[in-house]
C-alpha cells in the first residue's frame, strides 16, 4: 500500500520523486521504489531522521515494533499512519501527545488514483497539516474527515469494498458466460457497467435506488434479476460483509 500510494502521488504530481526515501527490510520492494527515483533503506529510524513527514504503511502485528525504533527521533514531525484498526491512543503512548498524528484508512483502488480514502487527526495536528493530507489523499482519488471511532467501520466499507466489489463484478463475469457471452466479453462489459455506475453515481449526486428505479421498468429483465439477487440474499450478505470487516478492523487494533 505504501509504494503504490508513493508512485501515486508521484505520478499526481503531488509530491517529487526526490521528496520521498522509502523504508523497507525486503530488498525487491526497494528496487521497486528505486525504479520510482525515489531514494531507499533498509532501517526506519534513519529515513525518520532526514524526513518531514512520515507515512508508516506498516502491518499492525509488527507496529510497536517499527514505533519503538522511530520513538526518539520523530519530534515535531507529522506522522501519517495507515495501519488497519490502531487508535491514535496506541500511537501517543509510544510517540507522545504532542507528536502530530493523522490517521488514514486509504485503499489499494489509489494506485489507479481512485482511491475511496478516510482521515482523523489528533489533537497536536495543526490545521495546516490536516488540511495537507487531505490534498495528499484527494490527489489520488477521494478523502472525507471522519471521527476515529468511526475509522473501523471506514476500513470494512471502503478499505475491504474493493475486493467485495471484485467478487460481485467476478459474478457479474460467471452470468454473462452463463448466458452465452465469451469471458472476455464478460468481462469489459461488466467491468465497464461498474465503473460507468460508480461514475453516475458522483457526478448526478443521485442516489444508488434512483439509478435503480430509471433502469427497471415494469415486469421488465432488470426487475426479474433484482428479484434473484432479493430471494439469493444479496444486499444483507453485503451488509454482513461491512460490518464484518469493520469488527477484525477493531479487533486487530485491540
Amino acid at each position: 500500500m505504501g509504494s503504490g500510494m508513493a508512485s501515486s502521488l508521484i505520478e499526481a504530481g503531488a509530491i517529487p520523486a526526490e521528496q520521498i526515501i522509502a523504508a523497507d527490510i525486503d530488498e525487491a520492494r526497494r528496487k521497486a521504489m528505486q525504479e520510482l527515483g525515489v531514494a531507499t533503506s533498509d532501517g526506519a529510524s534513519e529515513v525518520v531522521s532526514d524526513a518531514a513527514t512520515i507515512l508508516l504503511a506498516i502491518k499492525p502485528q509488527v507496529l510497536d515494533e517499527v514505533l519503538a525504533d522511530i520513538a526518539g527521533r520523530v519530534g515535531d514531525r507529522l506522522v501519517i499512519t495507515i495501519a488497519a484498526g490502531v487508535p491514535i491512543a496506541r500511537y501517543e503512548a509510544m510517540l507522545g501527545k504532542r507528536t502530530s498524528i493523522v490517521r488514514v484508512m486509504p485503499s489499494i483502488l489509489c494506485t489507479v488514483g481512485e482511491a475511496a480514502s478516510a482521515y482523523c487527526a489528533n489533537a497536536a495536528c495543526s490545521s495546516e497539516q490536516v488540511a495537507r493530507v487531505a490534498e495528499l489523499l484527494n490527489a489520488v482519488g477521494t478523502a472525507v474527515a471522519v471521527r476515529e471511532e468511526l475509522m473501523d467501520a471506514v476500513t470494512g466499507l471502503s478499505g475491504s469494498g474493493p475486493a467485495f466489489v471484485a467478487v460481485f463484478v467476478e459474478a457479474l463475469i460467471d452470468g454473462g458466460v452463463a448466458a452465452g457471452l465469451s469471458r472476455d466479453q464478460a468481462a469489459r462489459l461488466a467491468a465497464q457497467t461498474v465503473l460507468g455506475t460508480g461514475r453516475w453515481l458522483q457526478e448526478s449526486g443521485c442516489s444508488p435506488s434512483a439509478l435503480k428505479d430509471m433502469v427497471t421498468s415494469p415486469a421488465g429483465t432488470t426487475i426479474a434479476g433484482i428479484k434473484a439477487l432479493e430471494e439469493g440474499g444479496l444486499r444483507a450478505a453485503v451488509i454482513e460483509a461491512v460490518v464484518a470487516a469493520a469488527k477484525r478492523s477493531r479487533e486487530l487494533g485491540s
